[in-house]
């Protein structure tokens, strides 16, 4: 019995010292924390910063308002020069108009007189070669419907008598008396708007002034064409400008991410620049365990390895995966980190651990700084842990 007893207890002594040896042999870190990127928000536009009562540390949802800026001193000079120009030229095309509508009167007096000085002259004639004036000879003068528009003006291009019609010859040769046969010629064109002796000078210059004011009248058309379309462009020019002024006058920001409000970087009150960091806000949903191993263990490991994560002063252990390996001083890898290592720590080989469970649900925030260890490879009290789980 009492050899029993002695073999039991160089057993237990045994196993206790093969599982210290082991535990303290297998692979871990020396030091653990967890970590988060961080988030700089910056002023979008110039102006006095507006900051909520919040205290660092402070959980903030995503979508929810950080700060109001808001810049009283805008330039409004652009905005204002586009204005101006916009109003001249609205002015312009007033006058366009004004010019238009008086070129338009003008055409139909000119119109007018020369209807009326045709059918006087046509008239005229009809009295010198003796024929008996009917009311279509001195009311309208030439046949409106060689000579005339529906509305009463010349038509231009009726220039030449229609002597392919025998039927109007004769009709016009009947009604000549003796006498009047040496004007026959001269009214037979004046009914074709074509006048051969000198008294109808008149005519002609109404004609001609008559296609001057059509063309004229054109080129009005055609500049309040003009005008309108650049009232529009400016239009959509001050449209832009204004959503430009109303964006630097002012601007409510909020948050990119879900998180804690790590540090406020300008004062309430204060004037800012455009671009200037207001505030920190650390990304609970991009939380990673930072870590520092031996240059063994760095070697042994590669992205994607498995590993547990043991917070100090828990007894929960979380599973993750090797996502980056910096090595030895990395200092550069913690810049806009929430967690800046020690210099112990970068005397060592840096390890980047995600942990899924640690950003299950970012909206209530994140344990950032708290510290832990983490394990590479099995230990003979993992049953223990798992079992304690």
């Amino acid at each position: 019995m009492r050899y029993l007893r002695l073999c039991i207890g160089f057993s237990l002594l045994f196993g206790a010292l093969y599982i210290i040896v082991v535990e303290q042999m297998a692979g871990a870190s020396s030091d653990a924390f967890i970590n988060a990127p961080l988030s700089t928000v910056r002023a979008p536009v110039a102006g006095d910063v507006s900051l909520p009562d919040r205290a660092p540390g402070a959980i903030i949802t995503k979508g929810a308002a950080l700060f109001e800026i808001e810049n009283a001193r805008v330039d409004r000079v652009r905005l204002n020069d586009l204005q101006l120009e916009r109003d001249l030229l609205a002015a312009e095309r007033e006058r366009y108009v004004a010019e238009r509508d008086a070129r338009q009167e003008a055409l139909r007096w000119i119109q007018t007189t020369a209807g009326k000085y045709a059918a006087a002259r046509t008239g005229e004639l009809v009295f010198q070669t003796g024929e008996i004036a009917s009311d279509r000879d001195v009311s309208r003068g030439p046949d409106e419907t060689t000579a005339r528009e529906a509305n009463g003006s010349l038509v231009e291009d009726k220039l030449a008598p229609d002597a392919d019609d025998p039927a109007r010859f004769l009709e016009l040769s009947n009604v000549i008396p003796d006498g009047g046969a040496e004007n026959f010629g001269d009214l037979q064109a004046a009914r074709d708007v074509i006048y051969h002796d000198g008294s109808a000078s008149a005519a002609w210059n109404m004609a001609l002034r008559q296609r001057e004011a059509k063309i004229a009248l054109a080129l009005v058309k055609a500049d309040i064409t003009r005008a309108e379309k650049q009232l529009a462009a400016y239009e959509t020019r001050i449209e832009r400008e204004l959503s430009s002024v109303v964006g630097l006058r002012g601007d409510t920001l909020y948050s990119p991410v879900n998180g804690v409000l790590w540090q406020e970087l300008a004062a309430n009150g204060v004037n800012v620049q455009r671009g200037d960091p207001i505030m920190d806000i650390a990304d609970c949903a991009s939380v990673l365990v930072t870590l520092s191993v031996s240059e063994t263990i760095y070697n042994s490991l590669s992205t994607g390895d498995a590993a547990m994560f043991r917070p100090l002063g828990g007894d929960r252990v979380m599973r993750g995966t090797v996502a980056r390996l910096a090595g030895s001083g990395a200092a550069s890898v913690y810049e806009g980190m929430a967690v800046a290592p020690s210099e112990e720590h970068l005397q060592r080989y840096d390890v980047a651990l995600v942990v899924p469970e640690l950003r299950a649900d970012p909206a209530k925030g994140c344990s950032i700084g708290r510290t832990g260890r983490v394990f590479f490879d099995d230990r003979p009290l993992d049953i223990l842990w798992k079992f304690w789980e």
